[in-house]
């Protein structure tokens, strides 16, 4: 967080008289005192002073009065908005032209940063009075005539933007300044209830027709040699994936490893959590085996308690010889292999990975990976202000393709950080289950006796980069049922309630429905199984502070009888039907209650 500097008189046209023969400290409270009932809102601008400290100064300040629903500690999401008056096209073409991804006018205020696209934008009424909400877009383009934007499953929706929304907003310079909490449901209202804007005719692209939300996991027909050939490949891997489990005498439950791998298909990161010694890294070795990976396509990164920054991990410019030294841990080497053979499969797994604050030395890795492929780069240096001897060897900017997985390992005990909530928002986080010591005794001795009877066969298939991807579901929209979508929102509002900070985003949302939708169809799991491990992976593992703060979300423990009462999480998830059980989910909040009676937190 950096301090915004400017003077008081820029607040004279609002009212504020900064009277000069108060102490400083009286100063201080009068303008604390002016400044609580408005919002400010406000250009910042970087400078560098003679010393060549940077500063950043506020410029073109305005304010508004704060709305009557505001509560400290909100964030605010913008929406651009579009009108006729600024585009100099009526809604009409402002529309066709938006769903055919063509330019569709200027907004001064919309970043030209590929990682700065609005989900959402608005068309304003000639009165001003209405708007309609489009959306929602994965990524925009800039030109001479503006912006176009491109849709995420290539269909643009678009709703009227309620009323209290709007009262319960902030217009400043064509953009609209939304609640955060309010931005979430405008993005779910406009998924569900959304009217599809058809395209005319005469400037029809190319669209894939729109299928209906998959609901529960049908048996695959298959309508193409293609799609057979993927199931198959894919169910082939699964069954190399637990013989090499097996092979190599790690014995999880078979509806752990479907879990691993959905993960591993539609998540920049996979975290394994556990105790120490129940063959994480050996679950990680065994899935690079069934893949075939060489030795030059999987790292195994050993992570140290003394990282702090990304330069522990990917290195840094010697200015002293003029040249860039790599970390000693691979990484940047592994990347520059998948970079030059990308039709390889590459694996990157950290150790402990929490032995260090993972938002500190993955922080460039956290903020690209949910980019789209293309525009995944992080940056070694900055070739403005050095250029090494060896830049051909380790060039400024390192591009990581969707042939590099990321996973890590961690232990969850006292000598360890816990991850902050920009991690959590990224990560799948397992727990796997540990088999009884019965059936782990009689699956070894199945084991030892087909390797004796040479039944053992190796699987000599090698999975590329091409082929890894036909396991993917091309189906990129929301496709929750409405009942696992009210779950999500009671389950956000729950959250919100016990803590502004935290929720279930858009992201969230988006990724769990990606998990479902890359389950794979000879998996174990049902929907209903996956969902309620979504529900554990993705959300409950927010879950974690005092007594004060959690009581009421996670509920109360009775010793006596072993249950917990009282739990708005466990009445959210009674509400759903009765095929959802969420076994794992309703075990992790009974856990939750146990910790918060016994020590008055939860971890």
């Amino acid at each position: 967080m950096k301090d915004v500097c400017f003077f008081t008189d820029e607040l004279t046209q609002w009212g504020f008289v900064d009277n000069l023969t108060l102490s400083d400290e009286e100063r201080k409270e009068e303008l604390l005192r002016f400044l609580d009932r408005f919002i400010l809102f406000f250009n910042i601008e970087h400078k560098r002073g003679r010393s060549l400290d940077d500063y950043y100064t506020a410029k073109n300040i305005s304010i508004h009065k704060k709305a009557d629903n505001f509560k400290e500690g909100v964030y605010l999401q913008s929406i651009p908005i579009f009108s006729e008056k600024t585009t100099d096209r009526t809604q009409k073409m402002f529309e066709q032209q938006l769903v055919n991804q063509r330019l569709v006018g200027d907004n001064k205020q919309i970043s030209k940063e590929d990682d700065d696209t609005p989900t959402m934008v608005l068309w304003r009424s000639d009165d001003g009075t209405k708007f309609t909400v489009y959306g929602s877009f994965e990524k925009h383009e800039t030109a001479y005539g503006g912006f176009k934007f491109y849709a995420y499953n290539d269909f643009v929706n678009k709703i009227s933007l309620p009323t209290d929304t709007l009262l319960d907003s902030y217009i400043k310079d064509d953009v609209l300044f939304v609640i955060s909490e309010m931005y979430d449901l405008l993005q779910v209202k406009l998924e569900q209830d959304g009217e599809t804007i058809e395209v005319n005719e005469k400037n029809q692209i190319n669209q894939e027709t729109v299928t209906e939300p998959v609901i529960q996991k049908e048996p695959i027909n298959f309508e193409d040699k293609a799609s057979q050939a993927s199931y198959d490949q894919e169910e082939e891997f699964m069954r190399a994936f637990e013989a090499m489990c097996k092979q190599m005498g790690l014995y999880y439950d078979q509806k752990d490893l479907y879990n691993f791998h959905t993960a591993m298909k539609t998540g920049s990161l996979v975290i394994l959590a556990g105790m120490s010694g129940t063959g994480k890294s050996k679950l990680v070795q065994c899935y690079s085996n069934a893949l075939k990976l060489n030795k030059d396509n999987l790292l195994f990164i050993p992570v140290s308690p003394s990282w702090q920054e990304d330069s522990d991990l990917i290195g840094y410019v010697d200015k002293l010889h003029n040249v860039y030294r790599a970390g000693d841990s691979g990484l940047v080497n592994v990347l520059r292999h998948a970079n030059t053979h990308p039709s390889d499969m590459h694996i990157v797994c950290f150790d402990e990975m929490n032995l260090a604050r993972v938002e500190h030395y993955f922080s460039q890795f956290l903020s690209v990976l949910e980019l789209e492929e293309n525009k995944r780069v992080i940056q070694l240096y900055n070739e403005d202000y050095t250029k090494p001897y060896n830049h051909d060897q380790y060039p400024p900017s390192l591009r990581i393709g969707g042939n590099v997985m990321f996973v890590g390992t961690v232990n969850l005990d006292e000598s360890t950080h816990h991850f902050s909530d920009k991690v959590l928002d990224r990560a799948n986080v397992i727990t796997l289950t540990m088999q009884s010591y019965a059936d782990i005794f009689q699956m070894e001795d199945e084991r030892l006796n087909d390797i004796a009877s040479g039944m053992e066969t190796a699987n000599e298939v090698v999975y590329s980069f091409d082929v890894y991807k036909t396991f993917k579901s091309k189906e990129r929209r929301i496709t929750l049922t409405e009942d696992e979508s009210n779950l999500l929102w009671k389950l956000h509002n729950s959250l919100q309630n016990s803590n502004n900070n935290l929720g279930v985003g858009w992201r969230i949302v988006r990724q769990i429905s990606s998990f479902l939708n890359n389950l794979p169809s000879s998996s174990p799991l049902t929907r209903e199984e996956a969902f309620d491990l979504q529900v554990v992976q993705r959300i409950l593992t927010k879950v974690r502070g005092s007594e004060e703060q959690y009581i009421e979300l996670v509920g109360r423990f009775s010793n006596e009888d072993k249950k917990v009462t009282h739990s708005q999480l466990l009445d959210a998830l009674e509400l759903m039907p009765a095929s959802y059980t969420f076994e794992k989910s309703k075990k992790v909040i009974i856990g939750k209650a146990k910790e918060l009676q016994l020590h008055g937190f939860t971890i």
